[in-house]
């Protein structure tokens, strides 16, 4: 397969695609579980947009869900997490990337889930850069935690921080939280 951009190489190289932006407008994030927030649409995605499902992209069959088969499974470390799903976006200056996590009410045990997948994302630009000929130059990096409010009534939009500190900026430790009720759709511009 010959590639014409860095996205063309993630196609060829990825498994995990839920939705191109060049063929659809609004992709479905759903949990399985006993989750109180199980869906989320992510809307206005356009060309130039890949949105990854990396939680679900991990499991196979009837096998342990993991990163790779080469990783040890005992879960010492957090290398076979992975968050919910990652939106990529073509821009002018590289590849901007949004890791994205669902959860209800009060959120936690997210840090490693993004490390883990932001792990994964430069593994995946060596492969583009190496295997197909196509450098991936990370230009941008979000971290989203899309949650509930535990009424079920709770403003919905971004949780604003009191006052800004350089050492709060988005991080793994602290990413940007949106209080969302199950069902709501969010502008892909709202996280970027």
């Amino acid at each position: 397969m010959v590639c014409t951009d860095e996205l063309d190489a993630l196609r060829a190289l990825l498994g995990c695609i839920q939705a191109d932006g060049a063929y659809v407008s609004d992709a479905i994030l759903e949990e399985k579980n006993e989750a109180k927030l199980k869906k989320l649409t992510i809307s206005q995605l356009t060309p130039g947009m890949l949105l990854l499902a990396t939680d679900e992209g991990r499991k196979r069959d009837k096998a342990a869900a993991c990163m790779s088969p080469l990783f040890k499974s005992d879960g010492a470390y957090d290398q076979n997490r992975a968050c919910d799903a990652v939106l990529l976006r073509k821009a002018s200056d590289g590849l901007q990337v949004c890791y994205i996590e669902l959860k209800s009410d009060s959120p936690s045990g997210y840090e490693g889930q993004f490390k883990s997948t932001h792990c994964f994302i430069r593994y995946l630009a060596a492969l583009s850069e190496k295997l197909c000929g196509w450098p991936v130059h990370i230009s941008r990096e979000r971290y989203v935690v899309f949650h509930t409010d535990s009424s079920n009534a709770g403003r919905r939009g971004m949780k604003q921080r009191t006052r800004f500190k350089p050492q709060s900026a988005n991080t793994p430790t602290s990413p940007d939280m949106f209080c969302v009720r199950d069902g709501d759709a969010v502008r892909c511009t709202e996280i970027f």
